[in-house]
């Protein structure tokens, strides 16, 4: 039996407030509003309620007063709503228009019923798609009718623009004079990569590890204090956001990066931050040299999942 769409669209919006409270390194503890998370994930005070509902029946927030409190954040790789059978259909359609968008194979602006009839698909699930990449910053709704795709990072010659802005800001960050990690946002990220530089790393779908990717860095260039760096990195991050779900697919790269970040964390809270930076410098080039190697073969199928 199909679910109501109220209860899909407050299961969509709980997973991406999820999503904003990791990558804005949010602590137990923090309190929050309703007005705030609305903010956060695009939409009205009403629809959020019930994702609200849903991140309290999970533990995540709870309610005191007036006010929301977060009291537990889930780990990197922890499916806090796991994906039922119809989530798990947009799913699978979502990494084809993903797949389809990087290869060139779509016009830049499209609709959501010539969609359907390409991929044999229901409208509404087509829609479902179309909204959770619009949430991902790469389409948007066409003023002229129809959804267009949003500029990303494609090619060689856009790895290797990013890379070189990457390379420049992000050592830099580290050496900013008000950069200050909390303690809290460390040890969390200590946590979860150890954690996921110990798993079987055909266990990490794309959108995952890159979202543990992305996060490790972000929290490091929010740490700066500097909301120029930080702003970068989240305008960069959105950019790189479909190639770095198909490089993924390189699982030896994977628990590389996991140790290198730590290596990373290590010299940080020692607060030894040119050496800091420097691994930082080697990391970034050590992601480029593998992206090259993988770009230079083809991009391979984006393994499915969350």
């Amino acid at each position: 039996m199909s679910r109501p769409p109220a209860v899909t669209l407050h299961r969509k919006l709980a997973r991406a407030i999820l999503a904003h409270l990791r990558t804005s390194a949010a602590e137990p503890g923090l309190r929050l509003t309703e007005t705030m998370l609305a903010g956060a994930v695009g939409t009205s005070r009403a629809p959020v309620r019930g994702a609200i509902a849903l991140l309290a029946e999970l533990g995540v927030l709870e309610r005191e007063a007036r006010r929301l409190v977060l009291r537990r954040l889930p780990e990197a790789g922890e499916a806090a709503i796991p994906l039922d059978a119809e989530e798990a259909e947009a799913e699978r359609l979502y990494w084809r228009l993903a797949r389809e968008r990087l290869a060139g194979a779509l016009p830049e602006l499209v609709g959501a019923a010539d969609l359907a009839r390409r991929y044999g698909a229901p409208r509404a699930v087509i829609e479902r798609v179309l909204q959770q990449a619009a949430g991902e910053g790469w389409i948007e709704r066409s003023p002229a009718g129809g959804w267009r795709f949003l500029p990303l990072i494609e090619g060689q010659a856009g790895q290797d623009e990013a890379y070189r802005f990457r390379r420049a800001i992000e050592p830099a960050a580290l050496l900013d004079p008000g950069f200050a990690l909390p303690a809290a946002v460390a040890a969390r990220l200590r946590r979860e990569q150890a954690a996921l530089a110990a798993r079987d790393p055909r266990s990490l779908g794309p959108r995952e590890a890159f979202e543990a990717n992305s996060g490790f860095h972000l929290a490091l260039m929010q740490a700066s204090n500097n909301r120029f760096f930080a702003d970068a990195a989240q305008r960069l991050t959105r950019l790189r956001r479909l190639i770095g779900y198909v490089i993924a697919a390189d699982q030896e790269r994977l628990v590389s990066q996991f140790r290198e970040h730590l290596a990373i964390l290590d010299r940080v809270e020692a607060r030894e931050m040119e050496a800091a930076a420097a691994l930082m410098r080697r990391h970034l080039d050590a992601g480029r040299a593998a992206k090259d190697r993988l770009l230079a073969q083809g991009l391979p199928e984006p393994r499915g999942g969350a």
